[in-house]
């Protein structure tokens, strides 16, 4: 499904990273250092952020949020709707959305709203938050999101334990001259799954082959239905070669496919909205025409095109240990 959106604006974007770093070198005792070196190379992570035992995915989104409140971005009294975008709530119930509209002293007028999503997260709560905006109702919807899947993973699986890093992101969706084109599609697939109580799993070579067909279809298929060339291709930071391969597919220059794996892992929902919060730290700013594709659990993916100010987002906030 192809959808456009008028009058859609990101207003405010900030991301939030635990403060304890996991060097993949770490990992050299327990799947020996050719595997490491490999890994390294292929997948392209050098080290994450790991929250600590204490930390959730919601306190990860609350101190992103409370970093826009503090700097005037985010307005308690002029959001309508929150939701929380996660695949790590912090229980089954109640929904953690409604936990952080009273963390955050939001009022009960505002409906809080779960959604169970993985690495697409971002773009599905964008998508969701574009359906909610059309009501004259709504002024603004305050999308969080995050997750803490590298206390989820099987230690003994190389192909994730030095994979997924954690993050939470805050960004605020409001009305306004920007425009958006989203395509969105599911395939019913257990090929990335997360039993209760259990590990996190992946089936990599059904996810890789998925991975490199289908979303450059989508890619191209946005493309074609927009006009002229981006500035910059964002792809949900899955691994290096990955990235590489779906710009080379969608034949986008490198130079304008940003990575930034190397120092944050994956980050599942929050890959996107760090991927952008790290090039406003690297020094990117001002209005770029940008196409977004995110692609994960379900099997789900989105791509969406649109101008970003640069801008509205923050720099990474890294809590203290």
């Amino acid at each position: 499904m192809l959808e456009t959106f008028g009058n859609v604006r990101l207003k405010a974007l900030a991301c939030a990273l635990p403060g304890r770093v996991v060097k993949v070198e770490a990992f050299a005792d327990r799947f020996g250092a050719e595997t490491v070196a490999r890994f390294r190379q292929v997948v392209g992570v050098e080290c994450f952020h790991a929250a600590n035992p204490s930390q959730r995915a919601s306190d990860l989104a609350e101190a992103a949020a409370r970093q826009l409140l503090d700097t005037g971005r985010l307005e308690a009294d002029a959001i309508d709707v929150l939701l929380f975008v996660t695949q790590t709530p912090d229980a089954v119930a109640p929904a953690t959305a409604s936990l952080l509209q009273g963390r955050l002293g939001l009022g009960s007028h505002v409906f809080a709203l779960d959604l169970n999503q993985g690495c697409a997260g971002f773009l599905a709560g964008i998508l969701t938050a574009a359906h909610f905006l059309q009501s004259p109702e709504v002024r603004n919807v305050l999308l969080l999101g995050g997750d803490t899947l590298s206390r989820l993973v099987d230690p003994n699986d190389h192909t994730s334990a030095m994979l997924f890093g954690d993050a939470g992101f805050a960004a605020v969706l409001g009305k306004g001259e920007a425009s958006w084109a989203i395509a969105s599609a599911c395939e019913a697939s257990e090929a990335i799954t997360l039993p209760h109580g259990g590990h996190f799993h992946m089936a990599g070579t059904d996810v890789f082959n998925f991975t490199v067909t289908r979303v450059p279809e989508q890619i191209l298929r946005v493309l074609e239905a927009t006009s002229g060339a981006p500035d910059l291709l964002l792809l949900h930071q899955a691994n290096a070669f990955i990235v590489r391969q779906i710009a080379r597919m969608c034949r986008f220059p490198s130079e304008r496919t940003p990575c930034r794996i190397a120092r944050r892992g994956n980050t599942s929902c929050a890959s996107l909205p760090l991927l952008l919060c790290d090039l406003v730290a690297e020094g990117v700013h001002g209005r770029q025409d940008a196409l977004l594709s995110a692609f994960g659990v379900g099997l789900t993916w989105l791509t969406a095109r649109t101008v970003l100010d640069f801008d509205v987002c923050l720099p990474p906030l890294i809590l203290p240990e």
